[in-house]
């Protein structure tokens, strides 16, 4: 945050990507101590395949190099939207042919394909979560930016700072629900992934209801208290907190156990999907226009509060795909 505010985003970025550096530094130096079973894949690639995958890094780099270079000289003009557009298309068609291609040809027993229908709620319950929650990023600074009154005495808090929130509250917050859950576990309450996915979904959707009224207060040209953004980003970590460690856990639960890894990576795509759909919503939004913030922050809350409700309704069904399947492969667990 100081980097982007005071020097510049290539520096803000730059910094973002030596931390990254530092933390796979660290994780190869330590992966000595993780125990065999978790430290070397159940089915490594051959190294012919090892030749392949690197082959294809090596050419994404350079692909990626060539077009920078390209834009940066003038030689093509890239127009973002248009980009994001595409992106989130080519991902989600990623998504679907990879997920097919398990499903269909992965020699999957009936068990395995009533997990991957309850594991498939989970990765759209993802993709529509993350979609609003990366507002954070986009459209919820830039009303931090221009429509929240920051000044407390004569300091004005930074922008950034309200990023910062988010970690602040997972952190607090997050062995209160690690407990919640194994306490419901423990009175064998367990409801399904599908309801867990839902709740996270409808209580981030109540973030933006709070925005909502935010906005209408912006509308009138009147600059808000910050409480609004810190009742926001709670709201919207609760709801992260209900969904986010559900999802992995349902994909490591649901997955056919030799695909565990290649679903996990499907999985992370809803992340892509997700943001790329976050960006394209917020690309919408002209911040010099504040009629507008209030109809996009209802319709993001509506939105997930009916997916929500579609997921609730599904439970029914991902209850009987979830608890038939896992009956099935309880001896191997």
């Amino acid at each position: 945050g100081y980097f982007m505010e005071n020097v510049g985003w290539h520096w803000a970025f730059g910094a973002a990507a030596v931390g990254m550096g530092i933390g796979l530094i660290q994780y190869k130096r330590t992966l000595k101590n993780l125990p065999d079973h978790s430290a070397l894949p159940a089915n490594p690639l051959s190294p012919k395949g090892t030749s392949r995958a690197w082959g294809g890094i090596a050419a994404f780099v350079i692909a990626t190099a060539g077009v920078t270079a390209a834009a940066m000289t003038g030689a093509i003009v890239i127009n973002p939207s248009i980009v994001a557009g595409y992106t989130a298309v080519i991902f989600t068609v990623i998504f679907f042919v990879y997920f097919g291609l398990i499903y269909f040809k992965g020699k999957l027993t009936d068990a395995e394909k009533q997990r991957m229908w309850a594991l498939f709620l989970v990765c759209v319950a993802s993709a529509c979560f993350w979609s609003g929650f990366e507002q954070a990023g986009s459209s919820l600074n830039l009303f931090a930016r221009d429509y929240t009154d920051r000044l407390v005495g004569t300091f004005e808090i930074p922008t950034t700072w309200f990023q910062s929130l988010n970690s602040l509250f997972i952190i607090a917050l997050s062995p209160f629900f690690a407990a919640f859950w194994i306490n419901l576990s423990k009175k064998m309450v367990s409801p399904t992934y599908s309801v867990k996915c839902a709740l996270g979904l409808v209580i981030m959707a109540s973030g933006f209801l709070v925005m909502f009224m935010a906005a209408h207060y912006a509308a009138e040209g009147l600059k808000v208290a910050p409480y609004w953004l810190v009742t926001t980003y709670f709201l919207h970590t609760v709801g992260e907190l209900c969904l986010s460690p559900v999802a992995l856990s349902a994909v490591s639960k649901l997955s056919p156990r030799r695909f565990t890894g290649q679903m996990m990576g499907v999985f992370v795509l809803t992340y892509s999907i997700g943001n790329v759909i976050s960006g394209l919503l917020a690309g919408n939004f002209d911040p010099n226009n504040v009629e507008e913030i209030p109809n996009l922050y209802l319709q993001i809350a509506l939105f997930s509060i009916g997916v929500g409700i579609i997921l609730v309704l599904m439970s029914f069904k991902a209850k009987i795909w979830e608890k038939q399947g896992l009956e099935q492969t309880a001896p191997t667990q």
